[in-house]
């Protein structure tokens, strides 16, 4: 048996590596002794969905804040089923981002995190409740090195959540492949490993203390975590991938990219990525040059490049938006696929400030054209199944008005009436423009951004933002309200009872805040009920206010009926209503069908 010991703020850490089978007897007895311990695995790398292509589990961590065992799993079945036993037998389990560690459990050790999730608390969860700024907004983050920094010790931080980085540099390879290539009993490695359920199970003591009483009274803290479990299932069925599409995409793209990349060739440009190549040759050609970065040096950013007027710039940007789609899009979903052709995305159930989602990972759809079937044709509804959306109808405005009480808003959305009329008609210009200030209003734009969103004067931008104020004053002054709780407590709280952060000087975001946040929460409800229902195996992804499924083709409209009606939700006594559309076999055709209907 290794023993390792680390020293956090003068306070002794050991940490007890099992070597033999022998060694488990210790494991055993130190789980008996307790109801809850911090867990974590370290596996060969993030691809969780390929065990049968050789992802694996390497290590499993237990621990307190003071003592912490690894388990080499990688050695055999009797340390599998040492860490198996362990799992089972606890009553609670503490674990930064903790989904990551139910689907290594779940792939490689067997157990199902429907066993596994409702005894499973968070870090990342309660670190949000706490606090979501990221560190780049003056905020802890949410990382758990960035957490041990901010909560914890910032030399513990550096020493040994920054020591992956000096592992790395010790096998000559990268972060990304270290875990492949180190040596199972590397003491730095294990160091490492078993640090990581110390710092968890102490930042659950700590988080749990500072998550907002308003927050844990509506019973926040258990909701995320139900919700955490939804979007992890949703991960586990992942979306097939029609691998055709995509191949035939990148060699479209591929084609692209090069003719664009000859005729820029023919202008002296070898490489369109280079910034220094770009402006030497647009200077030659006597394009004046004058953005510059926060550097100072000057820019060659896509802005600049659509603003001139000569083919080399066109073909620049044609052949980076070329390679860009490819690589982002394609290629990643055809890189990241299982062998049975699906993806698996990975969805933040809580992100952003304002808490809403995000999807990353191999389906980041989030960064889709929007209004285009064009990437969303590759995903497909399965054998037998076509595909459906349901989002919710005008969500984030009818959330203001149903908390703004503003009466001629209510109005327009009790009787049907459009909005995004009454508010051109109010300033005397096109509805489109209309329509851009209702949604700025909640987005917390101001007629800067109008300016550049709509191509209008500012005198225009101005006038319809006034006229907005004017047709809508109970906006405003629920705005006002919400800025003045921000001024004198720094936060404003959510409906549900989320304390969200609102910058010094800035608080006219609190408006942005509450109805963001609180509008997450609709389809955060939401995806609770369709779960209860029984319809998270037909769930592929939820994004802002649209959730897209995979329904059986000869009971799709029942089925999509019944979904839609169990999102349905009133706020303040307005309903927000659900609306589903059903395409054909590809993601894709439900946005055509939306489209064509417009």
């Amino acid at each position: 048996m290794q023993h390792l010991s680390y020293r956090l703020k003068g306070q002794p850490i050991s940490i007890w590596v099992a070597e033999t089978e022998s060694d488990l007897e210790q494991f055993r007895d130190f789980v008996s002794r307790h109801r809850i311990l911090g867990f974590d695995t370290e596996t060969t790398g993030l691809d969780w969905w390929n065990a049968d292509r050789g992802f694996r589990c390497r290590l499993a961590q237990f621990g307190t804040g003071a003592e912490t065992w690894v388990i080499p799993v990688e050695k055999g079945p009797v340390f599998v089923e040492a860490v198996r036993w362990a799992l089972l037998r606890l009553e609670w389990l503490v674990a930064h981002n903790g989904t990551y560690d139910l689907h290594v459990v779940e792939a490689t050790l067997g157990i199902s995190m429907e066993e596994l999730a409702p005894k499973m608390w968070d870090t990342k969860l309660l670190a949000h409740l706490v606090d979501p700024r990221a560190v780049k907004e003056r905020g802890p983050g949410l990382k758990l090195e960035e957490l041990t920094k901010f909560y914890i010790c910032e030399t513990t931080a550096e020493e040994v959540k920054g020591s992956i980085r000096e592992l790395a540099k010790k096998y000559k390879t990268t972060k990304e492949k270290i875990w492949k290539l180190v040596e199972l009993f590397d003491p730095d490695f294990l160091l490492y490993a078993g640090m990581d359920p110390a710092l968890a199970y102490r930042l659950f003591q700590i988080l749990y203390r500072l998550v907002p009483a308003r927050s844990k009274s509506q019973g926040l803290i258990g909701w995320e975590h139900q919700l955490a479990h939804v979007t992890a299932k949703m991960e586990r069925a992942g979306y097939l991938l029609d691998v055709q599409y995509a191949e035939m995409r990148c060699e479209e793209l591929s084609a692209e990219q090069q003719r664009q990349e000859l005729i820029a060739r023919t202008f002296g440009v070898d490489n369109v990525n280079s910034n220094q190549q770009l402006i030497d040759v647009f200077t030659d050609l006597g394009v004046k040059l004058t953005k510059r970065t926060a550097n100072g040096n000057l820019s060659i950013d896509d802005d600049v490049l659509s603003a001139i007027s000569h083919p080399l710039a066109a073909s620049v940007v044609q052949a980076k938006k070329a390679g860009k789609w490819r690589k982002t899009w394609f290629e990643r979903a055809l890189n990241g696929r299982d062998s049975t052709d699906r993806v698996h995305a990975s969805i933040n159930s809580l992100m952003a400030r304002t808490s809403r989602m995000s999807i990353s990972g191999s389906i980041p759809a989030q960064t889709f054209p929007s209004g285009d079937g064009y990437v969303r044709h590759m995903f497909l509804a399965d054998e037998g199944h076509v595909s459906c959306s349901i989002d919710f109808g005008n969500m984030e405005l009818r959330y203001l008005a149903a908390f703004s009480r503003d009466p001629t808003m209510l109005n327009a959305f009790v009787n049907g009436l459009d909005l995004h009329q009454i508010t051109a008609d109010a300033a005397d210009v096109a509805r489109k423009i209309g329509k851009m200030a209702n949604f700025l209003t909640v987005y917390g734009g101001g007629w800067a951004a109008l300016m550049e969103q709509a191509h209008v004067d500012e005198a225009t931008a101005r006038k319809v933002l006034e006229a907005f104020a004017r047709t809508y004053p109970g906006v405003g002054a629920f705005g006002k309200r919400l800025a003045d709780e921000a001024k004198r407590t720094g936060y404003v709280y959510t409906a549900t009872g989320r304390r969200l952060p609102v910058d010094p000087g800035k608080w006219f975001r609190a408006l942005n805040y509450f109805v963001q946040g609180g509008s997450r929460d609709v389809t955060a409800r939401a995806l609770l009920k369709l779960d209860a229902a029984g319809f998270t195996p037909f769930m592929r992804l939820p994004i802002h206010d649209e959730i897209v499924f995979s329904f059986p083709k000869a009971d799709a409209r029942e089925m999509a009926r019944e979904a839609a009606k169990l999102m349905e939700f009133p706020v303040q006594g307005l309903l927000i209503p659900a609306d589903a559309e059903i395409g054909d076999r590809s993601w894709g055709s439900v946005l055509e069908l939306e489209e064509s209907k417009h």
